[in-house]
């Protein structure tokens, strides 16, 4: 299932970072570290975040020693307040159900100036629908929760914010094994927002 090169929306979202001067950077759900190996490689002081031990023995051996990584529940991180440039969150908003805790810890581990950057899948999705809808947007698919937003959806998650920008950003993704076997369109909201003061 896991690919070898970072999603799409890294190398702008890299660019965004580098417009703003940023230096630290906490990657949350980083998974199997493709997207933390390009941060890293991009010249940011990188740390992963990831709960799963299989995702990050994997991560371990894509960054080899690029950057640091930390295994800890995004919602409850083991680091001080405003301590941070940036956090990102790459393809994890559309494998939990209500990302709210997790969007509030970015606010609370950035400084203020700071820059969250995160996607999400759209309605648009060509995966939309797969599955059993268990709630409205969403549906388990192969033992996987898969949750797509409209604007409005992510405009109120991100109430607390200024968003400086967000992007609809698509890209033909390769089939993924017996996960899902052929290929695919991903239909994804890009935000990059600061905190409001």
């Amino acid at each position: 299932m896991w690919q070898e090169d970072p999603i799409p929306v890294i190398p702008p979202a890299i660019e965004a970072l580098k417009k703003r001067n940023i230096r630290t950077v906490v990657d949350l759900g980083c998974g199997d570290g493709r997207n933390l190996a390009a941060l890293a490689d991009a010249g940011f002081n990188a740390t992963g975040v990831d709960i799963a031990p299989t995702g990050l023995a994997h991560a371990r051996r894509v960054i080899r020693q690029r950057a640091f990584l930390l295994r800890a529940d995004a919602t409850t991180l083991p680091l001080v307040d405003a301590s941070v440039d940036a956090v990102t969150c790459f393809d994890v908003f559309g494998q939990i159900q209500d990302p709210t805790q997790l969007i509030a810890e970015a606010r609370r581990v950035v400084h203020p100036g700071g820059l969250f950057v995160t996607n999400a899948f759209t309605l648009k999705d060509e995966t939309y629908g797969e599955g059993t809808e268990i709630a409205p947007h969403t549906f388990a698919y192969k033992d996987t929760l898969f949750r797509y937003y409209d604007e409005d959806e992510m405009r109120t998650l991100f109430a607390d914010w200024n968003i400086l920008e967000m992007d609809r950003i698509s890209w033909d993704d390769p089939p993924h094994g017996d996960f899902r076997p052929y290929p695919h369109k991903h239909d994804n909201w890009v935000v990059y927002a600061t905190p409001r003061s």
